[in-house]
């Protein structure tokens, strides 16, 4: 019991002493530690390796930060892991278990930009299982694969953008707040919450997020050669489960990670693989489904816990997604 009480208020002390800017305290190793390969499982005979990559959360190029930790962000979490695979000639096939609901339009494209230069330069294949979530910005990524595999129960599909701006101005006439915005042009603050939205600014960003969906309609086309009545569907930026996206063409199988598995070392064109995957702790008991890269924590500034802590609670920020937002 003592130990514990001093545990606590020595936690709060250390918390408070941060907060206050009294503190500068640095925990744990750092993510640059180079990453270690796990053969998650053995096959007798095996010619080849299939790497196991997670791609799961909000697509996004933030850092992770915690109370007392910061890690890499998803984008810089796959890249670290396709720039080791790069130099292994036995990884002959990536396998990306994507668990998303989209994220960041440019975040996005760009994952997807590395994923098929990934591809160009090394001639290794991509494998894509979805998991519960592969939608939006999700589903932008996977259009970089060679074959994408459904669960019986995953949600695919909200192909198009949302943008959420406020706009609190009636909010401010009413408790008596003015803000004052000094501009160049009619335009410069179109999307500012301090002001109605004009007919002109309602056109303005219809009309760019109307670019960036042409940019999502294009690159799914361009992979996946709907038909127009399921282009037109898709384009409603519906969501498909399971066998309704197989069917629409969305996806080219529903299966398992189990099938996953040997399906993306016969697409490299072997028989036999042992599936890996990259971290900087292995893990003895890890299997397929546990966390490939486990987050490191990273030296961080204790004074900047109370900035990271508002960063969190502010995780949508006003802007353009790839989001399957429900």
């Amino acid at each position: 019991m003592k130990k514990f009480k001093l545990l606590t208020l020595s936690l709060t002390g250390l918390i408070f002493a941060s907060l206050t800017g009294c503190a500068t305290i640095k925990l744990g190793p750092s993510y640059d530690e180079p990453l270690k390969q796990q053969v998650i499982e053995s096959e007798p005979n095996a010619t080849a390796k299939v790497l196991l990559i997670n791609v799961n959360g909000v697509i996004s190029d933030q850092p992770q930060t915690g109370l007392l930790s910061s890690g890499p962000s998803l984008l810089d979490r796959v890249m670290m892991q396709l720039k080791k695979a790069e130099k292994d000639k036995k990884i002959k096939t990536v396998l990306l278990k994507i668990n998303t609901p989209g994220g960041g339009v440019t975040t996005s494209d760009i994952l997807y930009h590395e994923l098929m230069s990934f591809k160009k330069r090394t001639g290794k294949k991509i494998y894509v299982q979805m998991m519960d979530v592969t939608a939006s910005g999700g589903y932008y990524i996977s259009m970089a694969a060679d074959h994408i595999q459904a669960h019986p129960t995953t949600v695919t599909g909200s192909v198009g953008v949302i943008t959420i701006l406020p706009e609190i101005y009636d909010l401010t006439q009413k408790i008596g707040v003015e803000v004052k915005t000094y501009k160049t042009g009619p335009m410069k603050d179109t999307g500012s919450p301090f002001r109605k939205f004009t007919p002109a600014d309602d056109a303005e960003m219809q009309s760019m997020v109307n670019q960036m969906a042409q940019r999502f309609y294009h690159v799914v086309q361009s992979n996946r050669h709907l038909s127009p009545e399921v282009l037109k569907a898709v384009k409603t930026a519906r969501i498909y489960v399971g066998k309704d996206a197989l069917k629409a063409g969305l996806v080219d199988s529903i299966g398992y990670l189990s099938d996953a598995v040997k399906q993306a070392c016969q697409l490299g064109g072997d028989k036999a693989c042992d599936l890996v995957s990259y971290r900087f702790d292995t893990n003895v008991n890890a299997t397929s489904y546990s966390p490939t890269m486990q987050t490191q924590t990273k030296p961080l500034e204790m004074s900047l816990i109370k900035s990271n802590l508002l960063d969190s609670a502010l995780s949508l920020k006003p802007g353009s997604y790839y989001l399957y937002l429900p």
